[in-house]
């Protein structure tokens, strides 16, 4: 039984530098040809999922689908989301990308530098924008999804045959690297997790046991 984590593919808002937290932006073309790349990567490493829980954002969603090999040729008429989705994708909220409120879409490295270093290069004094999450609120979603992972794994949900893939995002899958390796919040950024990275998450019977690891670096560096 193996529990992978994946981000999703480039956006254009990745490109254009621009937080784009909770909004719905799909992936561009660069972004389906990096899921269609990882997936040939899944294929060739024994990494193609039996189970597909994902954020809820379409472009998690249209990642994890191309990455498992899922036909998605049904859903050019729009864009892929919550509601228009394979029905092998399991969707889950707190997957969701980290919230930042009136901030999302713009480019703050321009309108304001300063947010951006408290933002990324010391979190643990971070004040979220109106609208907005702390650290603690997405680090807390992250943990309640990887106590539904145990309880999944304890109970039997999960069979030893499974490979379960979670589709996620960049702060939301840091959150998750800080609850299983119990990290000081100011090393929060410390690895870089690109656009379809990939990492197995090591969840044991109780928190001393969990770790994780990088299976695949992913393409290149975009917020």
């Amino acid at each position: 039984m193996r529990v992978l984590l994946l981000r999703h593919g480039q956006t254009d808002l990745n490109v254009q530098k621009r937080l784009q937290g909770s909004s719905d932006i799909p992936l561009n073309e660069r972004g389906r040809e990096q899921a269609r790349e990882s997936h040939e990567f899944a294929k060739a490493n024994d990494l193609i999922p039996t189970r597909i829980i994902s954020s809820p954002l379409g472009r998690a969603i249209e990642t994890g689908a191309i990455f498992a090999g899922i036909d998605i040729s049904s859903f050019k008429e729009k864009e892929i989301s919550a509601d228009y989705k394979p029905a092998e994708i399991e969707l889950d909220d707190n997957l969701i990308e980290m919230a930042f409120g009136v901030c999302e879409q713009r480019n703050m490295g321009e309108e304001n530098p300063a947010f951006l270093h408290e933002c990324f290069d010391t979190p643990a004094a971070y004040r979220p924008p109106e609208g907005g999450e702390s650290y603690d609120e997405v680090v807390a979603r992250a943990g309640a999804v990887v106590e539904r992972i145990r309880s999944m794994i304890s109970s039997g949900e999960l069979k030893e045959d499974d490979t379960l893939l979670l589709v996620s995002h960049g702060a939301l899958s840091h959150a998750i690297f800080e609850y299983v390796k119990k990290t000081a919040r100011e090393n929060y950024w410390d690895v870089d997790f690109n656009n379809c990275a990939i990492a197995e998450l090591l969840i044991g019977a109780d928190r001393s046991q969990d770790d994780y690891r990088f299976i695949s670096d992913g393409f290149e560096k975009n917020w």
